[in-house]
């Protein structure tokens, strides 16, 4: 299936990012100034996300996951970050430490590439130290013998937030406080007053039945830096109500099919493309409704999906529907945004049909 130029254009489109909201177990955060007024917590927040080092056309990204209570792992890619040099195939280098006085400080953990885990890390490289300051501005990598690296923090943001194509359909918009209508859900569970996104445990109207289009989702997940795997800002998209891709705080990990990205139980992403917790993040969706003749389905559905911008499946075929909400049928359905206990938040949610 070749991408429509209208889905290969829209991911190239600029906007601004904002963060407003976290939340973890029974601590629940509606703003960064309360974040910020958990002081463990906004110092875990401030040095977490990502940093670069660059030396003519060397480069090693790294992602710097906030484990709680001062703990982190840190996750080196050769090359850059996924789907921006790193190739998946490629081997990773894992840190982890804590805070200790005034720095994070961090021993290599293990190596891994894809198909093999906890790889020892070389006997060559026990004296290395890593360093983060406790502002989260830099990361400074020192081997003996060497000069040291020092990466410094970056922001990227996803190059689809707040688009809008020409005659889509919007769903459900959220982008201000005063743009909240919610004529277009079945049912919902709350609105944030303060920014007007809605959170998770909705279900749009139906899409039109049986017609090619292009579906915009943005989400932001919870900062809960204690929480592990599957609890960790649980959601998901369910395109016709069946299909999940998953929505999940999977920010440094290998990118599986039960991480964000991957459509749960089947296929995993081609690179694990989700930002750190707090940010506006974005799904599009080029998707290809199963066929169906006299009540059975003769084609599978199949789609192309890019998360922030890059491409995480194409022409991805899905081959029945995934687990926790409705079976493949022949009928109109909407778009579900699974709800899991989490405080996952969703905007600017709309429909283009193809020509």
């Amino acid at each position: 299936m070749k991408l429509n130029p209208i889905f290969s254009a829209a991911v190239l489109a600029a906007a601004m990012v904002s963060c407003v909201f976290a939340q973890e177990k029974k601590n629940e955060y509606i703003s960064i100034d309360e974040v910020k007024a958990v002081a463990d917590d906004w110092r875990d927040f401030q040095i977490q996300g990502e940093y670069v080092w660059k030396n003519g056309g060397m480069v090693f990204a790294c992602q710097c996951i906030a484990d709680g209570d001062g703990q982190f792992t840190v996750v080196g890619f050769p090359g850059g970050f996924p789907g921006e040099g790193w190739i998946a195939k490629e081997v990773r280098v894992v840190y982890k430490g804590k805070i200790e006085g005034n720095e994070v400080i961090l021993k290599p953990a293990y190596m891994d590439m894809e198909g093999q885990n906890n790889l020892p890390i070389p006997e060559t490289h026990n004296a290395d130290v890593t360093k983060i300051d406790l502002e989260g501005k830099t990361i400074t990598f020192i081997v003996p013998g060497k000069p040291d690296r020092m990466a410094v923090k970056v922001d990227r943001q996803s190059p689809r937030l707040g688009a809008r194509e020409d005659g889509a359909f919007v769903f459900y918009d959220g982008m201000t406080k005063d743009a909240t209508s919610t004529e277009n859900l079945e049912r919902f569970r709350k609105i944030n007053e303060e920014t007007g996104a809605i959170f998770s445990e909705f279900t749009t109207k139906n899409l039109e039945q049986g017609k090619e289009c292009f579906i915009h989702v943005e989400f932001m997940l919870s900062f809960m830096p204690r929480a592990k795997g599957q609890g960790r800002s649980n959601s998901g998209v369910y395109l016709n109500q069946c299909y999940e891709c998953q929505v999940l705080d999977s920010f440094g990990l290998r990118g599986e099919n039960n991480e964000c990205g991957g459509f749960y139980q089947q296929k995993k992403p081609i690179c694990n493309a989700v930002f750190s917790p707090l940010k506006w993040q974005s799904y599009d969706f080029h998707f290809i409704p199963a066929k169906f003749e006299n009540g059975q389905k003769v084609a599978n559905a199949r789609v192309d999906v890019a998360l922030n911008g890059i491409l995480i499946h194409k022409d991805l075929e899905i081959t029945g529907q995934t687990p926790g909400c409705k079976n493949e049928a022949d009928e109109a359905r909407g778009i579900y945004c699974q709800g899991h206990g989490n405080n996952v938040q969703y905007r600017n949610i709309w429909v283009k049909y193809a020509d």
